[in-house]
Parts: structure tokens; C-alpha cells; sequence
């Protein structure tokens, strides 16, 4: 028989299952730090959460400023006139200004740009035309970590450069910076403290973690902002949610998927005001889809409160894998595909007399699995005619090395 050549064959993603890991994150007694998770390789860093303000995008061609509200930062926009009035303020009224709240759907929806009214007006600023940076029209007053009332006009970006200023509302302790984002292009945000006046580099690098467990204002069911504890998904990444179903019988295809950073969230826990502990749901687990697009299973165990280490408890699966080192497949072929009775599996570039073949649907459940016996080229038929109408993976094992490929009954 002729070779067939398949080293051209596209990989489709290998569906399996792992076992479950257990896994505990830490933000300390009063849920002081943050911590950045990546689901390839644990916790990538456990940082202090106490010691910034402001948290600007780092984009070249972005506007976005975020404060750190979670622990108690205010933000308001001076009602009382724009930048022409910074020698005249006065927030004798603060107490019944409106404040600002960063989205907790979305990184790029500060606090700083929740009075936008879209492009070319950015909530703090404008954005001109001719000249590319965004301009400053606006005052804002600022309650810092300290608790200090300091008003603040952030001037412009302008080619990926940051201007702002600060001061006492009385004047006094004013200072100006100019920060290039460039200094922190592999970031998603630098971040800034009006307290001690400097740049904090506190976030690792972009594409390091998965999800951060930190202290954010998340909104209530009936009105309002309140601070909670939970997980925010990285920008880029996708989850599901599956509430009310038996996390045993849970599958991801089943739900919708969404690319809000709080899919995860703080809801899956639930002060018992009896006990005085924290309830987790238990008919409840999400369905992270990663960069590489590996899909995790996430359940939440526990939580312990502000004064037991303010841990995160949870067991992670990886029940979908796509990222497969291309110098140990398997090159393999399906033809007929689509297929209704029977298909032939080409397969070559075996490391094993044994081998394995599993198909999996598109939920991850395995419905066929068969060990055999191959050469270095050979081929194998199957009987579908059984299987239900839709998408499969195919997977061939052997040793270290494996193929996939998708299948189509119809």
C-alpha cells in the first residue's frame, strides 16, 4: 500500500481526563494580598493587595484606569466644575457625591472611564484626532489608602505615556508624573500609590496566569456595591458556569460560554450567619477555557474567612488538552469524515508495538476505548453506526506520544 503522507492533518483537541488537584490560595488575615494563579503551574505570585491606588492599562492604544476599591479606595468626579477650577476645590458635599466603580465584568471599564460616553470620550478625557492622546477634562477627588482626601486630574496619554497630577485639596504636596507603559508592555496594568508616590510593579507578567483571588467591589442583587473576595479571570480568557447541576454529571458543552472577567467571581460562597462560617455551593463548577484553549474543570471546596488566612480551597481537572508537542505525535488519518457506518484510522510515527485508541464526544465523556497491537504504519477500522450524530475526537496513544483528530457522524 502506498504511504499515505498526514504529517499536513490538523490537530483537533485531544479530549481527556486527568485527575482532579486540590488546591489552596491564600490572600492572609484580611485579605491583605492577591494571588495570581495559572492553571498550567499553580500560583505564579502572592503580592500585597494594600499598597496602590490607581492601576493604569499598559496598551499602547488604551485609556483605562482602574482603582483599588476592593480595599477601600474611593473615587468621585468633581461635581463642581473641570480643570480650570483645580486651585478652587472644595469637597465640603463629598459625603453626597456618587462614586465611581470599576466593571467587575471587564479590566478595560475603570472606575476613571464609567461616565464615558464612548469613543472619542473616555470618562477622564478626550480623545483628539490629529494629535492621537487622549486629553484631560476632567477633576477628580480620590480617598487614598491612608484615608486622605486628594484631588487628582490625570492630564493625558500620549504615546503610550501617562501624565497626571495630584495634590492635598488644599494644594499643598502636589506632584506630577510621567509614566511610559512601555516600561510594562508585558503586563496587563502598572499600578501607582498616592500615598507614597511611586510606581508599585506588582502584577507578573500577562500570559504567566489564568485568574487572580483578591479583594474587588462586586455589585449586589439589590443595588449597590459591596466588597467581596473572589476570582477574576485574566483578560483573553473564557468560562461557564454550571449552577445547580451535580458536579459529578456537569458538562461544559452544555453551557453558555462568556468571557466576563467574573464568570468565577465571589458567589459561590455564602456567609452562614448561624454558623458563622462560609457555605459553598455544591451543585456548582465552572469550565475555564485557557490561552492555549484547554479547557479546565474548577469546583470550589472552602473558603476561610478574614481571620483564618482568608484561603480559597478548590480542585482544578483538566478535561480537554489541545497543547501537544508536535515532535511526539502521531500522524493520523479518517476517511470517510464525515461517516454514518464505519470509518479506517491512518496512523504512523508509532514509539510502541501497543498502542491505544479512544473516542470522546464533545463534552469530554469517553464512549470508546480499545488497546491493540500497530506497526509503524498501519490502520485500523471502526463501527460508528452506533454513535450518535455529531463531533468526536479520535485519539491515538503510545507511550509518550499522541494523535488526534475530529470526527463527523452524521
Amino acid at each position: 500500500m502506498k504511504k499515505i503522507i498526514l504529517s499536513s492533518i490538523a490537530l483537533f483537541a485531544v479530549a481527556m481526563t486527568q485527575a482532579q488537584v486540590s488546591e489552596t490560595l491564600s490572600t492572609g488575615n484580611g485579605y491583605t494580598n492577591s494571588s495570581f494563579y495559572s492553571l498550567d503551574n499553580g500560583e505564579v505570585s502572592n503580592v500585597s493587595n494594600e499598597d496602590w491606588e490607581l492601576a493604569f492599562s499598559t496598551s499602547q492604544f488604551s485609556s483605562y484606569i482602574r482603582i483599588n476599591g476592593g480595599k477601600g479606595v474611593e473615587l468621585y468626579s468633581y461635581p463642581d466644575g473641570d480643570t480650570s477650577n483645580w486651585a478652587t476645590v472644595d469637597i465640603t458635599n463629598v459625603a453626597n457625591w456618587t462614586k465611581l466603580y470599576n466593571s467587575e465584568e471587564e479590566w478595560d471599564n475603570g472606575a476613571f472611564n464609567r461616565s464615558s460616553t464612548g469613543h472619542p470620550n473616555y470618562g477622564w478625557g478626550n480623545y483628539n484626532n490629529i494629535t492621537h492622546a487622549v486629553a484631560g477634562d476632567s477633576l477628580f477627588i480620590i480617598k487614598t489608602l491612608n484615608g486622605d482626601y486628594k484631588k487628582l486630574w490625570i492630564q493625558s496619554i500620549d504615546a503610550g505615556t501617562w501624565n497626571f497630577k495630584y495634590a492635598n485639596i488644599d494644594g499643598t504636596s502636589m506632584s506630577s508624573e510621567s509614566i511610559a507603559s512601555s516600561n510594562y508592555s508585558d503586563k496587563n496594568f502598572f499600578y501607582y500609590s498616592l500615598d507614597n508616590s511611586v510606581v508599585v510593579d506588582r502584577e507578573p507578567a500577562t500570559g504567566t496566569w489564568d485568574f487572580v483571588v483578591t479583594k474587588y467591589q462586586a455589585a449586589q442583587p439589590q443595588g449597590g456595591y459591596y466588597p467581596s473576595t473572589g476570582v477574576l479571570l485574566n483578560k483573553g480568557l473564557k468560562a461557564r458556569e454550571a449552577r445547580g447541576v451535580d458536579v459529578n454529571t456537569a458538562l461544559w458543552g452544555d453551557y453558555t460560554e462568556e468571557e466576563k472577567i467574573n464568570v468565577l467571581g465571589a458567589d459561590w460562597k455564602s456567609y452562614n450567619m448561624t454558623d458563622h462560617i462560609y457555605d459553598i455551593e455544591s451543585d456548582l463548577s465552572y469550565f475555564i477555557t485557557d490561552r492555549a484553549e484547554n479547557i479546565w474543570r474548577i469546583i470550589f471546596t472552602g473558603f476561610d474567612g478574614p481571620t483564618a488566612g482568608g484561603n480559597v480551597h478548590f480542585t482544578k481537572e483538566l478535561i480537554s488538552a489541545v497543547s501537544i508537542d508536535e515532535n511526539k505525535s502521531i500522524n493520523l488519518g479518517i476517511y470517510p469524515n464525515p461517516a454514518s457506518s464505519q470509518v479506517t484510522l491512518l496512523y504512523d510515527n508509532l514509539t510502541s508495538a501497543q498502542a491505544t485508541i479512544r473516542i470522546v464526544d464533545i463534552n469530554g465523556r469517553m464512549i470508546y476505548s480499545e488497546q491493540f497491537m500497530g506497526t509503524n504504519f498501519n490502520q485500523q477500522v471502526l463501527d460508528v453506526s452506533n454513535f450518535s450524530k455529531g463531533f468526536y475526537s479520535v485519539i491515538i496513544e503510545s507511550n509518550d506520544r499522541v494523535g488526534t483528530q475530529k470526527l463527523i457522524i452524521e
